[in-house]
């Protein structure tokens, strides 16, 4: 799978756990970001909330920010290049 149309963002949501790792009370899947230089971090509960968190070179979250899919879409698609590199790492 490689994100190149916004409604592909909406599909890896759903397969998110096939490429997130698992730390026994959620899933989650570390980004290195280029604009700004840092982390994404996307969380998914087993509850099927989602949460992110950043740290970068302007700011650092102090704790995980809820979201729900339309905002988590549009933060997919913007950093859909990391995520894509993300996908063929765990695809191999």
């Amino acid at each position: 799978m490689v994100i190149k149309r916004k409604k592909e963002a909406v599909t890896f949501l759903d397969n998110f756990t096939k490429y997130a790792n698992f730390d026994g009370q959620k899933y989650y899947l570390t980004l290195e970001t280029d604009n700004p230089n840092g982390t994404l971090t996307i969380m998914k509960y087993n509850n099927g909330e989602f949460t992110y968190h950043r740290k970068n070179e302007l700011y650092w979250d102090i704790k995980e920010i809820k979201t729900d899919i339309d905002m988590l879409t549009d933060i997919i698609w913007g950093f859909r290049k990391a995520i894509n590199e993300c996908i063929k790492s765990k695809v191999g």
